[in-house]
């Protein structure tokens, strides 16, 4: 059989499309191999979030040119969001490529590739195309956690961002044809589903009829072998009181919520056009706290967005501290082509940036300790997914909250369980604990 070497960069998203991709082209004798010396086609799918995603990209495809020229017969091809967002660009700067195309081709793969391997010239295919649910995975019989994009795309067009350029408008799937994937993934041995969406909590509102993400998650729930439900990522715009209220009441759920900020100045978030103001995010997280106690909440932050003051990015390092979340993403600002941002006069200089960053992080760092310390001396549900990293003699699975945690399993054989921890040690990036018991019904995390 062919080889296939895949090579994926960014979010959930583009990991679930590699998935897909490598279950597409499985259909058409390609096998999977982690070595790409080996490979008779190498896909790289990427991200355009920001530049440094970008260079990581042209870095690996001067690596694989030597491939290439030891194998002129090997297709090398780009695909996903950089692909849709630089089109020909890629190829004027890595002509060795086959083939460039974007997320709306993805159903299309296997004809992309043997029309490059047919016709020996560049492909380019970076069109819109139809939305298509696509539910063909490799069998993967060690993984207990799967991603299943329920809607694609977003509307809301903050000046920073590059995802209504490289995945266009929102779009929904079908509720049953979702339920229909997650009940094949249940069969497969699955235990945790992650429900996927550049701007997820908008998920329904353009089917006939309507209907909204809590409506989906408590159908979720009544599949049966899926012990756990996430989803992401949430703009809080579209952040509903009945979605509050899902993630409290639909026993699958986890209490768990990524919910991007950005900025903690408004005036800042006028600018990124985020849509919600500095006190609505507040309320959003105090309806948070009243509804669901003990839910666990990260976010995304920009710092050196331009026209960030000191002000501005105090403001935002304030609201880390008022939130206090459990965990966090930050970034340095990172102009993308095509949006307005990057045409804005006031930019940021780097040496700005850094320095905020490297402040954020420290504040953000302290906070979590904190978050983690508390938990000492709790009971909590894991799902056991691996050993530690640290130390293989030891088991390591998840709490609904989305924390690590270590723990000595006693000799058993606990992967795939659920297992009832006492957290003994809180550490700055994960937890240590001793087994209860494992099996057990749902707690509250």
């Amino acid at each position: 059989m062919a080889k296939l070497h895949l090579i994926t960069y960014g979010c959930q998203m583009n990991e679930y499309d590699s998935e897909r991709v490598a279950g597409l082209l499985g259909k058409q004798q390609y096998d999977l191999t982690d070595h790409p010396e080996e490979a008779d086609l190498i896909l790289i799918n990427t991200c355009a979030i920001r530049e440094k995603a970008e260079e990581k990209v042209f870095s690996k495809l001067g690596q694989i040119r030597g491939l290439k020229q030891k194998n002129p017969s090997l297709i090398v091809g780009v695909m996903g969001c950089m692909a849709q967002l630089q089109q020909g660009a890629i190829l004027e700067r890595a002509p060795m490529v086959d083939l460039v195309f974007g997320s709306p081709a993805i159903a299309r793969v296997g004809e992309l590739v043997e029309r490059a391997r047919r016709e020996r010239r560049p492909v380019l295919e970076t069109g819109e195309g139809p939305l298509t649910k696509l539910t063909s995975t490799l069998p993967r019989p060690d993984r207990l956690k799967a991603f299943v994009t329920v809607m694609e795309g977003c509307d809301k067009y903050c000046t920073f961002c590059v995802v209504p350029l490289t995945r266009g408008r929102e779009r929904s799937h079908s509720l049953e044809s979702i339920l229909e994937e997650i009940r094949g993934l249940a069969n497969q041995g699955y235990r945790e589903v992650t429900l996927l969406g550049q701007n997820v909590n908008a998920y329904g509102t353009d089917l006939t009829p309507p209907t909204d993400l809590a409506a989906l998650i408590e159908r979720v729930n009544e599949v049966e072998g899926i012990e756990r439900i996430r989803f992401t990522t949430s703009n809080p715009v579209n952040l509903t009181s009945r979605l509050i209220r899902a993630i409290r009441d639909v026993p699958k759920a986890c209490e768990y919520l990524h919910l991007p900020l950005q900025s903690g100045s408004d005036r800042v978030l006028e600018r990124m056009n985020r849509g919600y103001t500095r006190g609505r995010y507040l309320e959003l997280i105090a309806e948070l706290k009243e509804t669901v106690p003990r839910i666990a909440l990260s976010t995304d932050l920009i710092v050196g967005f331009p026209g960030e003051r000191e002000e501005d990015f105090e403001a935002t390092v304030e609201m880390v501290e008022r939130v206090g979340y459990d965990s966090l993403f930050a970034f340095r600002y990172s102009p993308r082509p095509r949006t307005p941002a990057a045409e804005f006069p006031d930019q940021v200089p780097e040496a700005d940036k850094a320095r905020r960053l490297s402040r954020l992080l420290e504040v953000a760092n302290e906070v979590g300790a904190r978050k983690n310390a508390a938990l000492e001396g709790r009971e909590m549900q894991v799902l056991v997914d691996g050993v530690s990293k640290k130390d293989p003699r030891e088991l390591s699975g998840r709490t609904r909250c989305n924390r690590v945690v270590n723990f000595d399993g006693r000799g058993r054989r606990l992967y795939g369980e659920l297992a009832h921890l006492r957290i003994t040690q809180a550490m700055p990036h994960s937890l240590r604990g001793t087994l209860v018991s494992a099996e057990v019904p749902a707690l509250a995390s």
